[in-house]
């Protein structure tokens, strides 16, 4: 078999040559762009660190790193993946901490005297903020924030959408990838009612106008999903038949289990993830939905499946609930688990180089007998991470295939 076919086959339940294998390939198994150039480093790798994703400090692989850890995947950047900021082309930039890094041309942020990173709006509004020392950048504008009627939603709410510059941008790019390569593509599309309400509204004033103000929230989903139908008709069409997945985001769950009552997500939000699921199904019948949720969101599995999700990720082996083996046991005949391969919190970037090897042995063994699993990591690999334990993570993966 090769990439394509393997991940395929494993979507479909059925146990490929190998075990498949994803590096870097979402958001969501990515990997922080210093660990990256620790990475490339220790490998003797004399390649760029080129930062795709500003907003987390996410780096692209390239095509030795690849490779390198036997990836079967690669993913499809929206053409703004995050702070708005175009990824086809690339400058000479840095990295926090001075060092060289390949970053998006069209990236800017100002500094204030305290040494906090802005990016403003065309209006110059201060939407995100890094903190000094920070990694990260974080949402500071929320548009929907003092939004009380549907009046409100409808002008101030951008709704998400695709014009024919990122609709080129998507057809040439995913047609090089198929043709080029063997690699199965993941189509990030960025798909989020849930995630997408707490950035417009504010994270409090969201969970409590679900309560509170239903008709709101209930008209504010109506109107994403409307969009969001209007925008995977544009976005299929131009990818559609080159991509084999696409992917959706909403964190359900923290640390320690549910971030709200499952009987809610019942009630409010899954009717439009249902919706939205089956608009790609219908649309595209051989595309695979891949949803990520993190955090303990055991009780939502049987819901997900319900709504049509093919693939679950990351599988965060430490928060509550969260045992792989349980949830493979359980689930793994309607679902796919795509990641729990070594968590990222604890056994990674602490652990010894054979406390990892030995994790990932065990999470091998124990998930991806009988198909319907992809090796990768329980969420990105984070800054400060061994290069040498994420060697030893790969490699046990690949020998262990």
């Amino acid at each position: 078999m090769n990439s394509r076919e393997r991940i395929v086959a494993a979507l479909r339940h059925e146990e490929p040559d190998e075990m498949p294998i994803d590096f870097g390939s979402t958001r969501s198994s990515g990997i922080n762009a210093l660990a990256y150039a620790d990475l490339i480093e220790y490998l003797g790798h004399a390649g760029d660190t080129r930062v795709f994703d500003m907003r987390q400090l996410l780096a692209e692989p390239d095509e030795f790193v690849r490779h390198r850890m036997g990836t079967d995947v690669v993913q499809l950047h929206r053409l703004c993946p995050s702070l708005g900021v175009r990824v086809d082309s690339y400058r000479q930039g840095a990295l926090p901490g001075g060092r060289p890094a390949l970053v998006p041309r069209d990236f800017a942020c100002e500094t204030t005297r305290e040494g906090t990173d802005l990016i403003r709006d065309g209006r110059g509004r201060v939407v995100f903020r890094r903190p000094k020392g920070g990694l990260f950048f974080e949402d500071a504008y929320h548009p929907l924030a003092d939004a009380q009627t549907q009046r409100d939603v409808d002008e101030l709410l951008t709704p998400p959408s695709i014009d024919a510059a990122e609709a080129a941008y998507l057809a040439s790019v995913s047609r090089c990838y198929f043709e080029a390569t063997d690699y199965a593509i993941i189509g990030s599309a960025s798909l989020s009612i849930f995630e997408r309400g707490l950035k417009d509204f504010g994270y409090e004033n969201f969970l409590v106008n679900v309560y509170v103000n239903r008709d709101l929230i209930d008209y504010y989903l109506l109107r994403m999903t409307e969009a969001y139908e209007r925008m995977l008709d544009s976005y299929l069409a131009a990818c559609g038949d080159y991509i084999q997945i696409i992917q959706a985001n909403d964190d359900l769950g923290t640390q320690s289990g549910p971030l709200i009552d499952p009987k809610m997500y019942r009630e409010v939000f899954k009717p439009w993830h249902a919706r939205l699921f089956g608009h790609v199904k219908n649309t595209k019948s051989n595309i695979f939905v891949f949803l990520h949720s993190c955090g303990g969101i055991y009780d939502f599995i049987p819901d997900f499946i319900d709504a049509g999700a093919d693939i679950l990720n990351p599988i965060q082996t430490g928060a509550e609930g969260m045992d792989p083996y349980r949830i493979k046991r359980e689930f793994g005949k309607d679902i796919t688990l795509w990641g729990g391969g070594c968590d990222v919190q604890k056994t990674l970037p602490f652990g010894t180089v054979e406390q990892v090897r030995c994790e990932t042995i065990q999470r091998v063994a124990g998930l991806k007998k009988g198909g319907g699993y992809v090796f990768a990591p329980t969420h990105n690999i984070q800054a400060g991470t061994s290069a040498a334990n994420i060697a030893a993570m790969y490699d046990a993966a690949l020998a262990a295939r």
